[in-house]
């Protein structure tokens, strides 16, 4: 007896095989001849027709399951561009090489598919990554990150290059990630600038002399474990910053000081001096926004009494 059948199909390729079963071989053997000699063919036979049969089984086993990495490789493209056609956002790393970054090779590599920040720990001044896709002004960012504990890092944006410091420093807005202390995980930070705008937790009003009020909270703060992957998200519009860490928003600032803030600018990430560390970036997406007008000072009104935010390095008051 002999078998037909298809044990897939892919596109319009079909994989067919006729088999014809070992037992199904003996039973159609001729019986002529002498009986020894007969049953000695027959086996051989037999042997043979067995050995095929498990070859064509294992080409089998083996096409389908390439046909499986080639339909998740696809689905995987697919979901990229369904991403991008029904929601805004665009992927900015590809997840094989650093087309359209440029940073110091020395630190920055592709590993397991994510950007990779790698410090020995005698890095001297702060190093960048930067996107040069272009500038960002309003927009959306979301992006997965993995950081090993006692590492400091932050995605860079609305920044410039800072002269002087070497080729791959900027200095701007900052989403902070930091493992070491809480209050500083996801705060707004300027890099080489004013320095702490917003510290965890907090809504700042940062005013026209650039005074920084802290007028409010935006909830708990909240502890985010090294060295698993937590989703970054700033969202900007205007002179209005909000950053989130796994949907949890950590700052709100509304920046009214007109020589401080920039409006738009780069996009980066950083490796930190300090200890030596790792720091990886992956599913990185980005959404430009439309032109909004920017909130004005009488919008966001200081309550009287309202703490400014801590100088960094001073000491803090206890409560």
């Amino acid at each position: 007896m002999s078998s037909s059948f298809s044990l897939f199909a892919f596109g319009k390729t079909k994989l067919k095989f006729e088999l014809m079963t070992p037992a199904a071989h003996a039973s159609g053997c001729s019986a002529g001849g002498e009986q020894g000699k007969g049953n000695f063919h027959v086996a051989t036979e037999r042997n043979r027709r067995m050995k095929l049969y498990k070859q064509a089984i294992g080409v089998a086993l083996l096409a389908v399951l390439s046909s499986g990495a080639l339909l998740a490789g696809y689905a995987q493209t697919k979901a990229k561009k369904t991403t991008v056609k029904s929601t805004g956002f665009r992927f900015i790393f590809n997840g094989k090489d650093l087309a359209g970054w440029e940073g110091d090779p020395k630190y920055w590599t592709v590993e397991d598919g994510a950007l990779t920040g790698t410090t020995d720990g005698t890095l001297k001044a702060n190093s960048f990554i930067v996107w040069r896709g272009g500038t960002v002004k309003n927009f959306e960012m979301r992006v997965k990150v993995k950081i090993t504990q006692g590492g400091n890092s932050g995605l860079q944006y609305r920044s410039v290059p800072f002269p002087g410091a070497g080729p791959y420093v900027l200095t701007g807005y900052q989403c902070d990630i930091v493992t070491t202390k809480d209050e500083y995980d996801g705060m707004l930070y300027d890099e080489r600038g004013r320095r702490i705008l917003a510290q965890s937790g907090t809504r700042v009003v940062i005013d026209p002399n650039n005074e920084k009020w802290i007028v409010g909270s935006v909830g708990e703060i909240k502890h985010f474990p090294a060295g698993e992957w937590h989703e970054y998200r700033v969202l900007v519009r205007g002179n209005h910053h909000q950053h989130f860490i796994d949907g949890h928003k950590t700052v709100e600032v509304f920046d009214h000081d007109p020589k401080g803030r920039r409006l738009e600018g780069l996009l980066g990430v950083q490796v930190h001096v300090g200890p030596a560390m790792k720091v990886q970036f992956k599913d990185w997406r980005l959404k430009d926004l439309p032109e909004v007008p920017l909130v004005a000072p009488e919008k966001t009104p200081i309550p009287p009494n309202s703490p400014k935010v801590p100088v960094q390095g001073a000491p803090q008051k206890k409560s």
